[in-house]
């Protein structure tokens, strides 16, 4: 049952018809079996040490950031509306113009998901979900994390003694050789985390607004998705890399 609904992308509606229970009970065992894998796949250590990371990144990648720990990225999904207008306003995303579930996604130079945000209304900005998710705890002095030009928080990576990696925001007619180059490779290597967060909304829960019975598991859902991704088998790392180095 909990596999067809995250899985498939059946509703509780339809679940209790072909299980022959009421929707209740549907709700419940969701609301179980969300819970009990968040609590089993939750016990997997998915955040690689540096050693790690060095170890299984692509020689290739290697000539663009070698010091690259985590590329990091937003991601939202739509969510019922509430009924009550003030908890509408709470969720509502302006980005989106609907009511979302926003979340922070990571993955290694590897491909593999390191990291997963707790899900957060629709409201919140890029740079404050960023402080929030926690993954500025996790970095170490030295350490280089990709992002997108909108996530403002460079000073908060000095302070930690890491280093923010975007794309060079173009302040002139052209951009130099060199920023090029860079930009060219930075917008190629974060493929890898289009492809993961691609890979996680192949739950078919995720094809439409999430219901309010599942709202306050939502969290737990999202999570073991992102976690399950890990199982799926590498991502297409050596079309990844190729392009990368025609970049450079």
């Amino acid at each position: 049952m909990f596999c067809l609904c995250v899985a498939a992308g059946l509703k509780e509606r339809v679940l209790a018809g072909k299980f022959g229970v009421s929707t209740d009970t549907v709700s419940c065992v969701l609301i179980t079996w969300s819970n009990y894998l968040y609590l089993v796949l939750g016990s997997v250590q998915i955040w690689m040490t540096r050693e790690q990371v060095r170890r299984t990144m692509p020689v290739k990648f290697q000539q663009v950031t070698p010091n690259l720990r985590v590329i990091v990225d937003c991601t939202e999904f739509r969510r019922k509306n509430p009924k009550a207008l003030t908890l509408h306003c709470e969720t509502f995303s302006t980005h989106k113009s609907y009511t979302t579930f926003k979340a922070l996604i990571g993955v290694a130079p590897s491909g593999a998901v390191t990291f997963a945000s707790k899900v957060f209304t629709g409201p919140i900005s890029v740079k404050e979900l960023a402080w929030q998710s926690g993954i500025l705890e996790l970095l170490e002095p030295g350490d280089e994390i990709m992002a997108d030009k909108d996530f403002f928080f460079e000073k908060a990576l000095v302070a930690v003694g890491a280093k923010l990696i975007t794309p060079p925001i173009k302040h002139k007619s052209h951009l130099s050789r060199e920023e090029t180059t860079r930009s060219q490779a930075t917008a190629r290597l974060r493929i890898l985390i289009e492809q993961a967060i691609r890979r996680i909304k192949e739950y078919r829960i995720w094809d439409s607004p999430v219901p309010l019975t599942l709202a306050g598991t939502v969290n737990q859902i999202w999570s073991c998705c992102c976690m399950m991704a890990n199982y799926q088998g590498p991502l297409n790392l050596e079309e990844t890399s190729s392009t990368i180095v025609q970049a450079i």
